[in-house]
């Protein structure tokens, strides 16, 4: 009977530990959050008047904050155990690498790893989520699918721009545009 009871306490501490470990594994390896803030287009149609080329260009710190913005409205893609706590993007060429903060049935926090393929469509920055991966180990696509994240550009530029073509850069994004020239000094009047 005492070795019966030895055995189930032994057994029992190895699975606190287990757990333990698997909890000190998937957690998050940096403090990431879910604020953005806008980008400042009129800046950038300053740098367009002077350089008269109709093209600007984002950054990949300008692609994270518009992702970010776009990654909130899509939360509720997310199975409900399942909490983001922050997100940042890194954007290499069409390959989007999305760090992920989160915490599992609000108790468990976990680091996660997304990976996107990035499409242009019109004004449009498509992100297509196609894996995740919690350290080394991949994530089933039935758990987790963000499914796409679209980053409407349109909507973070002024009227009189339209975008004529994206091009993908190692660390961003050059847009080029179709403009009327003599509408642009109104944007900086305002």
């Amino acid at each position: 009977m005492k070795v019966l009871l030895r055995m189930i306490v032994t057994l029992l501490l190895l699975a606190v530990i287990a757990c333990g470990l698997i909890i000190w594994y998937i957690s998050p390896d940096q403090k990431l959050d879910l604020s953005y803030q806008d980008i400042d287009v009129k800046a950038k149609a300053v740098e367009m008047l002077k350089t008269r080329k109709p093209e600007i260009t984002l950054n990949g710190s300008e692609l994270n904050e518009l992702a970010k913005k776009e990654l909130l409205k899509h939360l509720g893609d997310i199975p409900q155990q399942i909490t983001v706590t922050g997100a940042k993007f890194h954007f290499s060429g069409q390959e989007v690498t999305a760090d992920i903060n989160g915490k599992y049935e609000n108790l468990i926090p976990f680091g996660a790893e997304l990976k996107f393929h990035m499409e242009a469509s019109g004004s449009s920055l498509d992100l297509q989520h196609e894996s995740t991966s919690v350290k080394s180990v991949r994530i089933p696509a039935s758990w987790l699918n963000l499914g796409t994240i679209t980053v409407h550009l349109k909507d973070h530029l002024p009227d009189m721009l339209t975008v004529d073509h994206i091009e993908f850069l190692q660390d961003g994004a050059k847009l080029t545009f179709k403009l009327d020239w003599l509408s642009l000094p109104s944007l900086l009047l305002k």
